[in-house]
């Protein structure tokens, strides 16, 4: 019988020990720097060797800042990023854009609206000049303002309804401020004028409320955009402090499934508050972990084998506010049951350890993922920036995770969740119990 001994050539054998020897590849982490120009931007870079430079310019223009009687004027105001300014039409924009192989897109929140270009290195300083035109020289046109009308009609129809119930979850807890819409009224498109858009810019989309973070290059190049900014120095009123109310609304769209969210009053951001509610909201769910499989978070459990439906935790924190809560989709017969338990479980989350390390570990994945997409990375810096006037990176984040203790996470949610509670409910809610009820 022929021997196996030369069946494995020994190059294998060889390649393999080789690499078994080869010394461990040493990753240095970038680091973020940050500084407050004279004109009162801040600015904030790290230079994390991507071949595609994001910069981020963000102002507090946000739905918490609209006046009552211009509701839904911030989401005009995004949907109007890229049409023409003082300086160059929105055609001449687009084909500029497009020769440098770069984008700008516009986003935006209850505090923040965000305007992100995206460039390659050697094209990123005209891509600058050009994102500078966009922020500094907002024009708006009338006639340019109706053409987009059928955009921002675009943008309603497609909500999906999870988003509608979050919309009227905030509203409902806030009233006013941060429980203004992220998006206008069909019954408000058209009637918001370029008068009040350019004041409303003139106002919000200042110096006195700017951020510009740079991800994939130094921070000479927000130092440079921060300078060439031609803005004005804006209101200092930054509007009436955000005050929980609690309270219900609901919104009844027919189908077969009801959605439906359900809230305490949480802890601003940047605190340490924060950061444990993120944590508890991760471990309370956020859905089965491997595809077609099983609910076994602590919401599936309570929620029980009813039928297919979704439910998470989740956590929103601003400059002086949060909500934390549950958000749910279950179909229209098996509401009441679901709901009820889903309430249970926000008004007495009783975490074990193991759920807690699971949520920890779960919101340090969803942070250091989120930062290998350039363009989350550019936006949660800026957002940072604006909150605390100073910026964390991931990975100090993750390790500030770490350093959460179960008592601390306990101790959090038991003093938040027995705060009243706010509901906010799409769908066909024929079988949704009312807030007192639960």
């Amino acid at each position: 019988m022929a021997s196996k001994a030369f069946v494995a050539p020994i190059i294998r054998q060889v390649t393999a020990r080789g690499y078994a020897q080869a010394a461990a590849h040493i990753r240095s982490e970038p680091k973020i720097s940050s500084a407050v120009l004279p004109n009162k931007v801040f600015v904030a870079a790290i230079d994390n060797g991507a071949p595609v430079t994001r910069v981020t310019v963000a102002f507090r223009a946000g739905a918490r800042y609209e006046p009552q009687t211009e509701l839904g004027i911030s989401h005009v105001l995004r949907s109007a990023a890229g049409l023409t300014t003082k300086n160059a039409s929105s055609f001449i924009i687009a084909r500029k854009l497009a020769q440098l192989g770069a984008s700008v897109s516009a986003s935006g929140d209850r505090e923040f609206i965000y305007y992100t270009l995206e460039a390659t290195q050697d094209n990123l300083q005209p891509a600058l000049e050009l994102l500078n035109n966009i922020v500094s020289n907002q024009e708006f046109r009338p006639w340019e303002l109706d053409d987009n009308l059928s955009r921002l009609k675009y943008d309603i129809a497609a909500l999906p309804p999870q988003v509608r119930a979050v919309d009227l979850l905030h509203k409902a807890a806030f009233r006013r401020g941060l429980g203004n819409s992220l998006f206008v009224s069909p019954r408000r498109i058209g009637k918001i004028s370029s008068e009040s858009l350019q004041h409303f810019a003139s106002t919000n989309v200042a110096l006195g409320h700017c951020a510009i973070t740079v991800v994939g290059d130094t921070l000479d190049k927000a130092n440079t955009l921060g300078q060439l900014l031609k803005l004005g120095e804006g209101s200092n009123d930054l509007g009436q402090p955000t005050k929980y109310h609690g309270g219900e609304i609901r919104k009844e769209m027919g189908g077969d499934f009801a959605h439906v969210t359900i809230a305490v009053q949480g802890a601003p951001a940047g605190t340490p508050q924060a950061l444990a509610l993120a944590a508890a909201a991760k471990a309370l769910g956020c859905g089965p972990v491997t595809k077609w499989g099983s609910d076994n978070s602590v919401l599936g459990k309570a929620i029980g084998n009813i039928g297919p439906f979704a439910a998470a935790g989740f956590n929103v924190s601003y400059s002086d506010g949060g909500l934390f809560g549950v958000v749910l989709t279950v179909p229209k017969d098996e509401a009441k049951t679901a709901v009820k338990a889903a309430a249970g479980v926000l008004k007495n989350p009783a975490l074990n350890a193991n759920a807690i390390m699971a949520g920890k570990n779960q919101l340090k994945l969803q942070v250091l993922s989120e930062a290998d997409a350039g363009t989350s990375l550019a936006e949660a810096l800026a957002a940072q920036g604006l909150y605390c006037g100073k910026v964390s990176s991931p990975s100090e984040i993750a390790r500030s995770i770490d350093q959460l203790s179960n008592n601390d996470v306990i101790n959090v949610l038991s003093s938040v969740c027995s705060s009243r509670i706010s509901m906010g409910c799409a769908g066909n809610l024929a079988f949704v119990p009312y807030a007192d009820e639960l």
